[in-house]
């Protein structure tokens, strides 16, 4: 500042429109003997300073930085988000591929519950979640549309009712298994009590056969 102080002002013209030249791409429309006189021509001056104005970068106001800290809160939240529900979808289709079965009617009843614990509780929770993080991403669109954010393939929510939808037919088929798991319990139980009647009709056992038909 104290070397622009000493110079004489033609001078601190001419490094002016040095440094905008150089540095910006400004073309020099003026000298600085144009400028430094009483009355400089105002229509050159307004042309340079516009094109000044359009190659030196804006800098950011507050509102701008407040933006675009709350859209990285935003994303930072549907992204975890997102993340724990494909997770948890996944995890839940290689469970429901699971093809062994208990041996007992006590445990496969146990097995049964839960499935209907799943569907009736936790099911309905993760679509809420799933709605929510639809919701979420509608708040972020702008910022991706404008080149500010880069979805992750697997993250749009596309493709989280892909995996959603992969997660309905894998429960549908559990289900479908799990009632044949459940039939082959009930015939079996009517086949020993049938063979059991047979043999001594005068003792029935009602009481040990197991009530499927409660549960299904």
């Amino acid at each position: 500042m104290n070397k622009v102080y000493r110079q004489r002002n033609v001078e601190n013209l001419e490094q002016a429109f040095t440094v905008a030249e150089h540095e910006f791409g400004v073309t020099r429309l003026l000298d600085p003997e144009d400028v430094d006189v009483p009355h400089p021509d105002e229509k050159s001056i307004i042309t340079y300073v516009s094109s000044l104005y359009d190659a030196v970068p804006r800098v950011p106001d507050v509102q701008d930085g407040v933006k675009a800290n709350e859209t990285q809160l935003c994303w930072q939240e549907y992204y975890e988000l997102v993340t724990i529900l494909i997770q948890w979808i996944r995890h839940h289709i290689v469970t429901f591929e699971e093809r062994r079965f208990p041996g007992t009617y006590e445990e496969m009843e146990v097995l049964w519950r839960q499935f209907l614990k799943f569907k009736e509780t936790e099911l309905p929770a993760k679509e809420l979640d799933k709605t929510r993080s639809k919701a979420m991403f509608r708040g972020l669109e702008s910022a991706v549309q404008e080149g500010h954010l880069k979805i992750p393939v697997g993250y749009h929510p596309i493709d989280v009712e892909k995996e959603w939808g992969k997660l309905h037919v894998s429960l549908l088929e559990r289900e479908r298994v799990l009632r044949i798991e459940f039939e082959r319990f009930v015939w079996g139980g009517w086949t020993v009590y049938t063979l059991h009647y047979s043999l001594h009709p005068w003792c029935p056992c009602w009481c040990s056969l197991p009530h499927w038909s409660s549960l299904l």
